[in-house]
């Protein structure tokens, strides 16, 4: 493997290009502050990050989305720059804290469009509950690679933990593989700022996701909504495995409208392992309309059409 270290220096000032154009603000509600970043101007655009992550998961999208859209991207309760949650932590408690700040931030007459990776797929899914029942219903909730359908996991290699006994080569090195084992499908597109991200994300979570996202809670709560449903995967999804039909088996029970892109060749963490293709995909869920569609039960999103 290639020797390399970090470098925070470089990383800031890549970074600081993206986050120099936002808004950032401290929400506080019920002694919680919620740290969110916003772009641009027009309708509300909600990105949610995964588990063991933060905004940072979006930084390929907070800038070309926000030519049309406000986009508010926030780091969950526990996770990032913003507050614990107290104990114990459940998706209905960071949902309900999302929407209560959120409500500071938009008009109450600007219908929000809610988008979540991972974690934070099954967390939009009860932040868009939490929004109807603050009579502000999504106009579309978008999940990508979402966790809380009750299916299986994909199989995969053991990730590999880090100890205070490993040097900074080796944790550097521990990130890479870990994210080349999950996120990534080709092992070329685990860049430098992608291990400065995911050493980042992994520092400052509090929340233990995974055995949320084992549940499931997103299942449960989307049967109690009637929104228009957009999922997205990558085919190559480690997270996922073989079990893609499991998961849209799943939906279609609870939805009989839901549409589905699964884009070739790509990992869980889509949006970064190809921006380009990513967000043409996402752009186009944000444009359709039904009264488009040649098929209720599909729609050509750009890719693979199922």
């Amino acid at each position: 493997m290639e020797n390399k270290k970090f470098n925070f220096e470089n990383y800031s000032r890549d970074l600081y290009e993206i986050e120099k154009d936002s808004q950032k603000k401290l929400i506080e509600t019920n002694g919680i502050k919620v740290c969110w970043r916003s772009w641009g101007k027009g309708t509300p655009l909600v990105l949610l990050h995964g588990g063991y992550g933060s905004w940072r998961h979006w930084i390929k999208q907070a800038i070309p989305f926000s030519k049309n859209y406000n986009v508010l991207i926030p780091d969950m309760p526990g996770f990032g720059e913003s507050d614990d949650l107290p104990l114990p932590h459940t998706p209905e408690k960071i949902a309900s804290n999302l929407a209560d700040t959120l409500i500071k931030l938009i008009s109450l007459n600007e219908n929000p469009l809610v988008c979540g990776f991972s974690f934070g797929g099954l967390i939009a899914g009860h932040l868009s509950y939490e929004l109807i029942n603050r009579q502000l219903s999504p106009r579309k909730l978008i999940l990508v690679g979402p966790g809380g359908l009750g299916a299986k996991r994909g199989e995969m290699k053991t990730m590999i933990a880090r100890h205070s006994k490993m040097t900074e080569q080796e944790v550097y090195d521990a990130h890479r593989t870990n994210l080349e084992i999950l996120m990534f499908h080709n092992p070329q597109k685990v860049d430098d700022i992608a291990v400065h991200i995911q050493k980042q994300n992994t520092d400052a979570h509090r929340i233990k996701s995974r055995p949320i996202s084992a549940t499931d809670t997103l299942a449960q709560i989307l049967k109690k909504q009637e929104v228009p449903l957009y999922l997205i995967w990558g085919e190559k999804d480690a997270s996922v495995g073989v079990y893609l039909e499991d998961r849209m088996k799943i939906l279609r029970s609870i939805n009989s409208e839901v549409r589905f892109h699964v884009e070739f060749n790509l990992g869980h963490w889509i949006m970064y392992e190809n921006e380009t293709l990513f967000n043409k995909i996402l752009n186009n869920c944000l444009l359709y309309t039904s009264d488009a569609a040649d098929e209720r039960s599909s729609v050509d999103l750009g890719g693979r059409r199922i």
